[in-house]
């Protein structure tokens, strides 16, 4: 049975593709399924990250795939090389002891960490210093919540922002203006669905173990 995942790419400045990321299909139709955030992940990493197809999945750049703590939990991200990821933590948790402590590991191993549509709340500040790339909502956020983001992150030179949900070429230059680093949108690029080749899959033995 063939199991699927969108790509979207990521760019610089410059519009050169610097990673992709990974969402969850069940089909070949472009559409999110109604499935939880922790199911998805798993299917996901099932999908493409854990065979041999994931370099073409991700065309040799690395793949930002969104994680829950629970995921963290079970330690998926170490299965994988750490030049080969970005760990992205979704919007939906909680910045928990917990969920810090996993990412300082992540940090310590290597991995790069990216927070997922960014609301600027103060519990979050204590994960900067782990935390390599920062994504922002340009449409759900203000100019002025922007500005204030950047001034929380000035003694964090290690953090970059990615801008999600451009969607023309004058939001992409206001948000380079405003200091964004990375860009994602419709503007750059629409999700594109592939579907995997299970037998190849089968053949690595590199399945994980979903239970």
């Amino acid at each position: 049975m063939p199991s699927f995942a969108a790509r979207q790419a990521i760019v610089d400045k410059q519009q050169q593709v610097i990673a992709y990321e990974l969402l969850f299909r069940d089909s070949m139709i472009n559409v999110y399924p109604k499935v939880d955030a922790h199911t998805a992940t798993q299917k996901l990493l099932h999908t493409a990250l854990q065979s041999s197809q994931s370099k073409t999945f991700t065309q040799q750049k690395p793949a930002f795939i969104n994680f829950t703590t629970e995921t963290l939990q079970k330690g998926y991200p170490f299965k994988f090389d750490n030049r080969h990821i970005v760990v992205e933590i979704l919007e939906t948790e909680e910045p928990t002891q917990q969920l810090l402590s996993l990412c300082q590991e992540l940090h310590q191993q290597g991995y790069e960490i990216a927070l997922d549509d960014f609301i600027n709340h103060q519990q979050w500040h204590a994960f900067f210093p782990y935390i390599s790339i920062i994504k922002v909502d340009f449409r759900q956020t203000s100019t002025t919540e922007i500005l204030q983001l950047i001034e929380h992150i000035t003694n964090y030179p290690n953090i970059k922002l990615l801008a999600e949900k451009i969607e023309n070429k004058q939001e992409f230059e206001h948000a380079s203006r405003l200091g964004f680093e990375y860009f994602q949108g419709y503007f750059i690029d629409q999700p594109e669905v592939m579907k995997s080749r299970p037998h190849v899959m089968d053949e690595i033995g590199l399945e994980l173990d979903l239970a």
